[in-house]
């Protein structure tokens, strides 16, 4: 039976997340001096109170705006580049982006990771990922933000995502090449940290800041060759608004649709070139994950199916 003490610090941890999330969990530690110890004693309370938290509603009842267009601003270095975007699902937020890179960036993001392609690494509980899992058989690789092409597609993934990330605090995070073959897959999974983590930098700095993934950018670059009905993205706990799959578009799988609902529930995007899919990961109210946006790398049945991962990273903690 948990004692006066554990009580206390239950509630408090249960308070302080609903109202202010991992922010006020890492304020609660700041007295502590390392950042390994801060890094425990925060993760340990947001362990706590995750259970407890119920997130409010993230929006109210409205009419859904499709197919609006874009443009990224054009810099001395980015060209200015027309895409559209369609609401898929509001809570959890996912917007399907057409046309979000071109044919070139595609093949020049391809071009700048290729030659780092590596077993893909697969999350674990803690702060450490591990490879070689039956759960994850692609290949990755971190894209150089150096490369001009990663800097524009970045860029434009920030001015898209506009102000979900606070300016001066969070960043776009490294941008992650991935590769799928004939029958390599990545089963259900989560791309929010269910403990948040400390960069290499800060945790050798002294530094108390801890992050997560804000959000996923998942960019489809190539799809060379991959039978319709494999390869797609599937999020078995997402429904479409008002119940309906999305207009025919380009392809052959499932009547041409872009993605539909899949015959084992929740929504499967197929694998289009340049298109994109975008989802919110954590609740805005208190940033604990939404498990509601689980997905899966379902298993191609031939070709290949290449992507580019990008996880904005949202910080929080006393030296945030």
């Amino acid at each position: 039976m948990a004692g006066p003490l554990q009580i206390l610090a239950m509630t408090v941890a249960v308070a302080a997340g609903a109202y202010l999330g991992p922010l006020a969990l890492a304020y609660l530690v700041q007295s502590y001096s390392s950042s390994a110890a801060f890094a425990a004693t925060a993760a340990r309370l947001h362990d706590l109170a995750a259970p407890f938290l119920h997130p409010l509603l993230l929006f109210p009842s409205a009419t859904p705006l499709i197919d609006h267009n874009n443009t990224s601003p054009p810099t001395a270095a980015c060209p200015a580049h027309n895409y559209t975007t369609q609401l898929v699902s509001l809570d959890p937020l996912v917007i399907y982006i057409r046309s979000f890179v071109s044919a070139a960036e595609s093949a020049a993001l391809i071009a700048a990771g290729e030659p780092l392609l590596q077993p893909s690494p697969i999350t674990g509980t803690g702060s450490q990922d591990s490879t070689g899992t039956s759960a994850r058989t692609s290949w990755s690789a971190p894209l150089p933000p150096s490369a001009d092409v990663v800097r524009c597609v970045l860029a434009r993934g920030a001015a898209f995502l506009g102000t979900l990330l606070a300016d001066g605090r969070d960043d776009m995070g490294t941008a992650q090449l991935v590769r799928y073959t004939a029958g390599q897959k990545y089963d259900v999974h989560a791309d929010w940290f269910a403990r948040p983590r400390v960069l290499a930098e800060d945790a050798a700095a002294g530094r108390r800041r801890m992050y997560n993934r804000a959000a996923t950018l998942f960019v489809v670059l190539q799809a060379d060759g991959v039978p319709a009905g494999s390869g797609e993205t599937w999020f078995p706990r997402v429904r479409p608004i008002h119940g309906r799959a999305s207009a025919p578009g380009a392809g052959d799988g499932e009547g041409g649709r872009e993605w539909y609902e899949h015959v084992e529930g929740g929504l499967a995007f197929r694998p289009v070139p340049g298109n994109a899919v975008c989802w919110v990961n954590l609740f805005p109210h208190n940033g604990s994950g939404d498990a509601r946006t689980v997905h899966a790398g379902l298993p191609i049945a031939g070709g290949v199916k290449t992507a580019m991962n990008i996880w904005p990273r949202t910080f929080f903690g006393p030296d945030a």
